[in-house]
């Protein structure tokens, strides 16, 4: 995984940005398995306004999909909670889709084989 990260004029401490990696890491070794290592591409951009507001955006490539998402709040542990959250979703939502898909066409594939032509099912 490789992680390419934007914090423009912000400052973060060790121990914030270690935060931010953790989640990120979490993302990935909960949900995205599936994919090798050097396939999975992340962007981190990091910006705090004048009025001490955090933007965070998190975007994840991965072979045949981009998830993105970005949050903002005036607390950076708070905010990155909430885009791990609103990230497992679209992720899981897209993962369950395609299982979905793959059952429908079996199902489909085992009406086709039948015993008799004129046998309906």
């Amino acid at each position: 995984m490789k992680i390419r990260e934007y914090f423009g004029d912000t400052k973060l401490n060790p121990e914030e940005r270690k935060y931010l990696i953790e989640k990120i890491e979490k993302i990935k070794e909960g949900i995205l398995t599936n994919f090798k290592e050097n396939e999975i591409f992340v962007d981190l951009k990091v910006n705090q306004n004048k009025r001490k507001q955090w933007s965070l955006e998190v975007i994840f490539e991965v072979p045949k999909s981009v998830f993105q998402a970005s949050e903002k709040g005036f607390g950076l542990t708070e905010t990155m909670d909430k885009l791990e959250e609103v990230l497992t979703r679209q992720i899981l939502r897209k993962k369950e889709k395609i299982q979905d898909l793959r059952k429908r066409g079996n199902r489909s594939l085992r009406k086709k084989r039948t015993i008799d032509g004129k046998a309906r099912f």
